[in-house]
């Protein structure tokens, strides 16, 4: 159990939706949870025990796109990183020096950090830009959403390290957290599901008919090199062939011949020209699909002068700014986040996509009562949030501003505009302040006898009341589920 908990704890402020009711309940009652999983879940005998159809959640993507996707309940969130971590042997370094995937494995006991296998994974290709006259680039169109549970169950259950215990546990697992629907299942955003996603398409990398001199892939982001463009386009069109065999299908609008890595646009905007002449030392990188820039970033500290940070300051406010600028900006002036804090409202209302990197800037900026009364005007400002922009609110509030001006208020307010998002809400009701009538509001669910975020995240936030008045709610509670019954076990042992 320890090495699977040490997986979660790393892993946790990396996800989509870091609810901290499910790192609570690996922390605490990880024991617990293992017996319940392997003992019943996976037991036939216990028919009426199985993994929990999931909540369906949307991130932002750029451009007001949406990535689809699951938050993982407790029960099915631990499984996941179990099963992934005791299995880690079958997640394989690179094919050959020739055919070459990034990250997303374990080495000597740990996972590789994404800010590392990305670094790797840039040199790499610049260097092949460099020795080779021609290139194509592709990702596969909406890859998560497009696996079929079945392919993936077969791969899985094929190599020869996994038992058959665990194959047939991940059939199940798969088939009942999508109530049986055969795609559209796999969970964005945790290691564990990228270890799976990065490692299937191997089946391409291992493919023998491909000629090209350099294969290069970081999870479903392909690029081939040669020096003659005729084998770049057989392989294109083999490639295509192999995927179509799962359903998979290349994007046709993230397709690159020959541009210049890193410079898929093909000439740097007159922002990014800027960029480049402030901060001289930058380098334009490609992008891989689904990794977000702040996954990216190391914690080194960026030296700039004040006029460096000034103009940084006046790009920002460019009527002409990019999301991905903006997003590149904010990395830079990490270190510099008290001077950023004047412009936060137009960040929030231009750039929603970047609420999550937002939420790590927020750590610096010293003025919580101001960062707080930024906060507080723009959830007042409107009432089109997206669910992903509320629930990072959340964090920043619980996060950075407990107890400052206008914090009670703002958590309410959140709570309000999550009607329609439950792991939004979710987010305000784990947070274990008892005041501005969260406690009673949190009794509410925890009386009704339902079974589901809003109530097991009621329950995880009154853990910090008198364990008289905490206990008897959750005894009542505790009867409706077997999940019911696991969460209130774990808040009564806290």
């Amino acid at each position: 159990m320890t090495s699977t908990l040490k997986f979660i704890e790393k892993d946790f402020k990396s996800t989509l939706f870091p609810l901290k009711t499910n790192l609570i309940m690996a922390q605490y009652h990880g024991n617990e949870i293992s017996d319940y999983i392997y003992q019943k879940v996976l037991n036939d005998a216990h028919g009426g025990d199985n993994f929990l159809s999931q909540q369906k959640v949307y991130a932002t993507k750029p451009r007001g796109h949406l990535r689809r996707t699951v938050k993982l309940d407790p029960v099915a969130e631990y499984f996941i990183y179990d099963l992934v971590f005791r299995n880690k042997s079958i997640f394989r370094s690179q094919v050959s020096d020739t055919r070459r995937s990034f990250g997303y494995r374990f080495v000597n006991g740990t996972f590789i950090p994404v800010h590392e296998a990305y670094a790797e994974y840039n040199k790499h290709l610049n260097k092949c830009a460099g020795d080779y006259q021609h290139s194509i680039q592709f990702d596969v169109a909406s890859y998560f959403n497009s696996i079929y549970h079945h392919d993936l169950s077969h791969w899985f259950s094929g190599k020869d390290a996994v038992s058959e215990i665990d194959s047939n546990a991940a059939g199940k697992y798969f088939r009942e957290i999508n109530s049986g629907r055969s795609v559209d299942f796999l969970p964005h955003g945790i290691y564990p599901c990228k270890m799976i996603g990065n490692e299937f398409l191997k089946v391409v990398d291992l493919t023998g008919t491909l000629k090209s001199s350099q294969v290069v892939r970081f999870m479903d982001d392909f690029t081939l090199f040669d020096n003659n463009p005729d084998v770049l386009k057989q392989d294109f069109i083999k490639i295509q062939q192999l995927l179509g065999k799962f359903a998979l299908n290349i994007n046709p609008a993230k397709t690159y011949y020959d541009n210049k890595v890193g410079d898929l646009q093909g000439t740097l905007s007159d922002i990014r020209k800027s960029l480049k002449e402030i901060v001289t030392d930058y380098e334009e990188v490609h992008t891989a699909s689904g990794v977000e820039l702040i996954e990216t970033e190391t914690e080194e500290v960026l030296s700039l002068s004040k006029d460096q940070v000034d103009s940084l300051l006046n790009l920002l406010k460019n009527d002409d700014l990019e999301e991905s600028d903006a997003d590149l900006i904010l990395g830079f002036l990490r270190s510099h986040s008290d001077s950023l804090l004047e412009l936060l409202p137009i960040l929030l209302n231009r750039f929603p996509n970047l609420i999550k990197h937002i939420h790590s800037v927020c750590a610096g900026i010293t003025d919580k009562n101001g960062l707080s009364k930024v906060i507080y005007d723009y959830l007042n400002s409107g009432t089109n949030f997206l669910e992903y922009q509320l629930f990072w609110l959340g964090a920043i509030l619980e996060d950075y501003l407990t107890g400052k001006n206008l914090y009670g208020e703002s958590l309410i307010k959140v709570f309000e505009l999550s009607v329609d998002y439950k792991i939004s809400r979710a987010k305000i009701l784990e947070i274990p302040e008892q005041g501005f009538g969260l406690k009673e509001i949190r009794d509410e669910y925890l009386k009704t006898g339902q079974s589901d975020w809003l109530s097991w995240s009621s329950a995880i936030g009154s853990r910090t009341l008198q364990a008289s008045e905490r206990n008897y709610a959750l005894n009542y509670f505790s009867n409706s589920s077997p999940m019911n019954f696991l969460v209130s076990s774990c808040v009564q042992k806290i």
